[in-house]
């Protein structure tokens, strides 16, 4: 108890309840990964770890992963009901989760962080592991209240399925705080994605999506061209509403993910490790240039920002009535395409260029979470053993029926769009200035239609307080890693 009293106690000293944070990107990408066929673990019968395994599940949007109606005869629900099934048979280990899934309720300083900072300042030890919502848990690692990943024993994040991708993204200084990979599908979910609606290829007499994807000539300014060619005023009322045509069809939440489609950030780290602003350069301010100038066309239906907007059964319909040529959202969205009758593919977002080496995609800091472990907990093996495990049937079986059986069997309705799932979760990108919410620059380019603000203004207005902020994170980092 009195290790636990003196960890509160400095704590307090650097414990900011409502700060944005830093959960960096440091893993050497001159190191490759070792990977191996599977996890390497000890074998049951010589480690006692039977009993409740519990996860704490707290995010702005509904995915347990851990548990499902074993009579649902939904594939994804079957695999994870089996995958349950065979962590309790290998280990005796039953998984029990409480979720507090709420939208809304992850901003940062939500039901997430809450929950686990009360734990952590009354000693408790009441979570083997948890499932936050972006904002909580970056303001979770920023406050000291998660343990390294790569303290873990036998946690591997190396290994492949565990995402390489965050592993570059979220490390500081070789610590991980937070990550994602195949222990869940939450950002396969949660990356953004374009759909493009095949019957109005063919109606317009347009280029195939699918062959400038892997020609490498799908940029924006390709997007540009094609969107801009479709739009028209179908019910001649001179008004551009739900009734019309369109060549784009968009919330204001992607504004983000045409950023990260450059491969650019809000924030990055640098060579030594630490947080730097990234988000305004030549690049940038061209890029978003450019992107107003799409946002602004009369193509464009951007629903969230108009009056009249339209409800997501609307949005459906008109994807389905050949009214949006493209329609941007998160991958989770195929869920509710189920219901179209008319074709439709799946698109990575565009390139700046064609010498832009691959394409980015953005997982979505609004619908995502990630594991990670409370910090106080002793019991490390045995909740690496587990996460490993989990990890590793997740490869073996979560994904393949959300990928494999669902989206290519289910929604996606063509070849190609099972190539074209294969780039985009082949190369997701996180953004920890958008995930840590420096200076509400990731809200500014959310509201960049309607404020009409050219990135240039945004980035002059918001400058000095980001970079305070910064310097702060920087600064309690270096305290917490002793460099």
């Amino acid at each position: 108890m009195k290790k636990v009293i003196a960890f509160i106690l400095s704590l307090l000293c650097l414990l900011v309840l409502c700060g944005c944070g830093t959960a960096s990107e440091t893993v050497s990408e001159t190191t490759a990964p070792t990977v191996q066929e599977g996890p390497v673990l000890p074998d049951p019968e010589s480690v006692d770890i039977d009993g409740n395994f519990n996860i704490l599940i707290a995010a702005n949007w509904k995915w347990n992963d851990y548990e499902a109606d074993e009579s649902s005869s939904e594939v994804v629900d079957v695999a994870i009901y089996e995958r349950r099934e065979k962590i309790k048979e290998k280990y005796g280990v039953e998984l029990t989760t409480e979720d507090i899934v709420a939208s809304q309720s992850t901003m940062g300083s939500g039901k997430g962080f809450q929950k686990l900072y009360n734990e952590v300042m009354a000693g408790y030890t009441n979570y083997d592991a948890a499932m936050i919502g972006t904002y909580d848990v970056a303001t979770l690692a920023y406050n000291g209240l998660l343990t390294d990943l790569n303290r873990v024993p036998y946690v591997n994040l190396n290994n492949e399925y565990w995402d390489q991708k965050a592993n570059k993204d979220l490390s500081m200084k070789g610590k991980m705080y937070y990550t994602t990979g195949e222990i869940s599908l939450s950002d396969n979910r949660s990356v953004y994605t374009l759909f493009f609606s095949k019957n109005m290829i063919d109606e317009y007499g347009l280029d195939n999506p699918y062959d400038l994807v892997k020609s490498g000539n799908w940029t924006i300014e390709k997007f540009a061209e094609m969107s801009k060619s479709v739009g028209s005023d179908k019910n001649s009322d001179s008004v551009f509403d739900k009734n019309d045509v369109f060549g784009f069809l968009t919330p204001r939440d992607t504004h983000l993910a045409i950023l990260s489609a450059t491969g650019e950030k809000i924030c990055s780290i640098n060579e030594d490790g630490q947080l730097t602003l990234t988000i305004y350069n030549e690049r940038t301010s061209n890029l978003y240039d450019r992107y107003l100038d799409i946002l602004n066309h009369s193509s464009t239906y951007n629903y969230q920002d108009i009056s009249g907007s339209a409800s997501s059964d609307e949005r459906i319909g008109m994807f389905n009535n050949s009214q949006a040529l493209f329609y941007s959202h998160t991958m989770f969205y195929t869920d509710e395409l189920r219901q179209m009758e008319n074709n439709f593919g799946i698109l990575p977002y565009p390139k700046y260029d064609k010498n832009q080496g691959e394409y980015y995609n953005l997982v979505s800091p609004w619908h995502s979470q990630f594991v990670c472990v409370p910090v106080l907990n002793e019991g490390l093996e045995r909740i690496g053993i587990v996460l490993e495990e989990l990890a590793y049937l997740g490869k073996e079986m979560l994904t393949p029926a959300y990928y494999d059986k669902t989206l290519q069997g289910k929604y996606a309705r063509d070849a190609e769009s099972a190539e074209m799932l294969d780039i985009i979760f082949d190369s997701l990108l996180f953004d920890v200035g958008a995930y840590y919410n420096i200076a509400g620059l990731k809200d500014e380019i959310g509201k960049i239609y309607t404020s009409g603000k050219s990135l240039t203004t945004i980035y002059e207005s918001n400058r000095l307080i980001a970079e305070s902020k910064i310097d702060e994170i920087n600064e309690i980092f270096a305290k917490r890693l002793g460099y």
